[in-house]
């Protein structure tokens, strides 16, 4: 770990520690400051790679340092370092990248406009229902999927109630490990809520890249929230024209057990092999055959911003094309999370 690691991982700390007392007033200009920082213990009892197979560690997985600020009464911005690791087994290096980094609008309306590093709107409703990103992705995020792009997006109602509003992005397009990308990205969902707690969500997409690999993606999702229970539902289809195309089916159920934990368990379905497979960070897939990835935990509060989850994710593989069937994947861990934003 260098010198510029160590300095960020202490300004990381220092922020989470600070975060309650900056930003409490609603004056402007005003800087809030946030942070959050998790990771794994963690033993891989199987593995489809040799260098997975029995690997036993410790590992931070992500920290954010967060600054929000208040320019005016309708403008506002973010700016969000991530360190992260490049999620080799046993052999983590450290990262420092931009998260966000946006300015943004929004009306009397509820109306919003950010032009900027942002959120895309492909699962940000997901991951925010979904809540426990901390233990894993959303299903098209593992897959390779940019959480984020560098555009102008915009969202709002639709209708006097709010129960219908949609989501939109121009953005640069991100490839899985090109965060610059290299042509235009066309994002829009539509949301409709027809009643207290339901959520029925439709997106789609359009990227241009070079040569004949543009991606054209839909999806659907469907969402119930209870006050101690909530699941959610999606199927998400992404061409890649000559590529191989990325089709997945998920779903999840949370349930509150007791007044400071709760029960998690997600099921995804790969319907073609993994397009990104070994690339991805911690949880590789074989990239090729067809999968069934398994996750579930009991997630412990034991005060207000530290959360203590034992979980299992899982990994099965069907028969590739050479009738040959990857070894399972088995990640025992014991993942910690530290939220103050």
């Amino acid at each position: 770990m260098n010198n510029k690691t160590i300095r960020l991982l202490g300004a990381l700390l220092i922020s989470i520690l600070l975060s309650p007392l900056a930003g409490a007033e609603e004056k402007y200009p005003s800087l809030g400051v946030g942070g959050l920082l998790f990771g794994d213990l963690y033993h891989i009892a199987s593995h489809h790679t040799e260098d997975g197979d029995g690997a036993t560690g410790a590992v931070i997985r992500r920290g954010y340092l967060t600054f929000n600020a208040g320019f005016a009464k309708n403008w506002f911005g973010r700016m969000r370092f991530e360190l992260n690791q490049s999620g080799e087994f046993e052999t983590y290096d450290f990262e420092v990248d931009f998260k966000d980094l946006y300015v943004g609008w929004r009306s009397q309306s509820s109306h919003e406009l950010l032009i900027g590093l942002s959120p895309t709107p492909t699962f940000d409703l997901i991951e925010s229902i979904w809540s426990f990103r901390y233990l894993a992705r959303t299903p098209m995020d593992l897959q390779g999927v940019a959480s984020r792009d560098t555009g102008i997006s915009a969202k709002g109602p639709l209708n006097s109630r709010g129960t219908i509003s949609y989501r939109t992005m121009i953005g640069a397009g991100r490839e899985f490990g090109n965060e610059s990308g290299d042509g235009r990205k066309f994002m829009g969902a539509l949301n409709w809520k027809p009643a207290p707690g339901w959520d029925i969500d439709l997106y789609a997409d359009y990227e241009k890249l070079s040569g004949p690999t543009d991606r054209t993606t839909l999806q659907g999702f469907l969402a119930r929230q209870w006050d101690d229970f909530r699941f959610g539902v999606m199927y998400s289809y992404q061409d890649r024209e000559e590529d191989p195309p990325l089709e997945l089916a998920s779903a999840f159920l949370i349930k509150k057990t007791g007044e400071k934990t709760r029960w998690v368990g997600r099921v995804d379905r790969l319907f073609e092999p993994s397009p990104s497979g070994d690339n991805i960070s911690y949880i590789p897939f074989d990239p090729s055959a067809k999968a069934t990835f398994f996750i579930t935990g009991v997630e412990f509060q034991p005060s207000p911003h530290f959360y203590v989850t034992p979980n299992i994710v899982y990994t099965h593989y069907d028969r590739n094309d050479q009738g040959v069937r990857p070894e399972s994947d088995l990640h025992l861990r014991l993942t910690m999370f530290i939220n103050f934003e």
